[in-house]
């Protein structure tokens, strides 16, 4: 089974809450590729509901007629509706499901993933008191790096869980960084469990005891309420989901967690926010860079030829994210290089919105097939005003693929002293080395 994400967040979680049911039950611990009849019959009513709200119907409508289809389809569908019902509040629906559920005969697993799911809180989002919180030396953790020296590692939508996700920090871990950022996404909804067995355990295993290890939150980290990023974070030792790595020559900005979400049912056609004392935290670290270079993350894409940041009015994608645009277009001069992910490519863009390198790193580990045709630009692109054109994904980066899906990414930054190489390296396969495929200066 290949791992399958869906727009609406309640659908993620729900995801995780079968892997943990089934997880639970007793089997060999599966990892989200693994085939699993009820984690299948879950993909598929996900991906039903998924298209019956893309035309526009309601998604509590959902498992109105399933008593013809097979009884773990059926369970699948009667219990992702009383789940929709739930997170939408919506009592009298949940009601007639909870009374056919009663009659039916389904695998008390579902039962089980449905506790799971009602047992998320809150997104706890932390934010600074004083302007200079949050701000982290940027320093060589390696015994035989000089004091100028640091290497960084930059990786986005890796934590699967995975072979290949492993493989990939595994050959992260032999550049021996002193710094490993992931962009985000612990998946499918960043529970505790997910933080610790996608993430966690799998650094501790694959990396240096030295690398210092930092997690932005991606949306697919906040699906569960958030409690399990922020118990990661603090594991980690990093003091909350938006922070800047300081020397006298580099700052390593990272955007941090919207403190709200959309409604759960509502796919993702809203631009996720940023808190504006956030933003301005951002700005301020720029303003007083004092001739230091500015590397910018944020999970988010600030512009995308070929993804989705959201969409108008008229259901076309939008190029341009008018959210992070909009809070830094006065900066965008004064930033070296900013490395976003959230789609799951990797890219170079030309010159945009006043960027000089924007680069889209998101291939950590999702699967992308080549059918998929990751670098075409869209036909149906929205412009934003007053740019002529969409953004162009430079020929110099591109990918290279076993003929059915493209290889996994991650690349790493060298400094020494003001200077400083990027460097990006694909990953082949579940066993693959690394192979370097292109160096920048910055």
């Amino acid at each position: 089974m290949a791992i399958k994400t869906y727009a609406a967040s309640f659908m993620s979680r729900w995801q995780s809450a079968v892997l943990a049911a089934v997880r639970g039950d007793g089997d060999d611990a599966p990892d989200l590729a693994s085939s699993h009849p009820i984690m299948e019959a879950s993909c598929d009513a996900c991906e039903v509901m998924e298209a019956a709200m893309a035309e526009g119907n309601n998604p509590l409508d959902f498992a109105a007629d399933v008593s013809t289809t097979e009884l773990v389809t059926t369970c699948a569908q009667l219990y992702l509706g009383l789940a929709a019902a739930k997170v939408t509040g919506d009592e009298e629906r949940a009601r007639e499901l909870e009374a056919e559920i009663q009659y039916s005969v389904c695998d008390p697993l579902w039962a089980k993933t449905l506790l799971e799911f009602d047992s998320d809180d809150e997104i706890p989002y932390r934010h600074h008191d004083d302007l200079d919180d949050f701000v982290l030396p940027l320093a060589p953790t390696r015994n035989d790096a000089a004091p100028e020296q640091c290497k960084i590692a930059f990786v986005s939508d890796w934590a699967t869980g995975t072979a290949l996700a492993k493989n990939v920090m595994r050959c992260i871990g032999e550049q021996q960084p002193d710094v490993v950022i992931h962009l985000g996404d612990v998946y499918y909804s960043g529970t505790k469990s997910e933080m610790n067995d996608h993430f966690l355990a799998i650094v501790r295993e694959q990396l240096p005891a030295h690398t210092q290890v930092f997690n932005l939150a991606g949306n697919h980290d906040l699906y569960a309420g958030g409690e399990g990023y922020y118990w990661l974070i603090d594991e980690l030792g990093q003091p909350a989901s938006y922070f800047c790595l300081r020397n006298d020559h580099w700052q390593i900005l990272a955007i941090g967690a919207p403190p709200e979400t959309k409604s759960p049912t509502a796919s993702q056609t809203v631009v996720p926010p940023i808190d504006p004392l956030e933003a301005q935290w951002h700005r301020h670290k720029i303003d007083t860079a004092a001739g230091r270079k500015t590397v910018m993350l944020s999970h988010y894409q600030l512009f995308t030829a070929s993804g989705n940041i959201a969409r108008t009015a008229d259901n076309r994608p939008m190029a341009l994210n008018p959210v992070l645009y909009d809070e830094f277009k006065d900066h965008t001069a004064a930033i070296d290089v900013w490395l976003w992910g959230h789609e799951h490519n990797l890219a170079a863009f030309e010159p945009y919105g006043g960027l000089r390198k924007g680069r889209c790193i998101g291939s950590g580990a999702m699967p992308v097939a080549t059918l998929w045709k990751p670098y075409d630009t869209l036909d149906d692109l929205a412009l934003a005003d007053g740019f002529d054109g969409p953004p162009v994904m430079a020929e110099s980066l591109r990918l290279g693929h076993d003929g059915d899906h493209y290889h996994h990414a991650f690349c790493v930054l060298d400094t020494f002293g003001a200077d400083g190489a990027m460097t990006y390296y694909q990953v082949p396969g579940v066993d693959g080395d690394a192979e370097a495929i292109f160096t920048e200066q910055i």
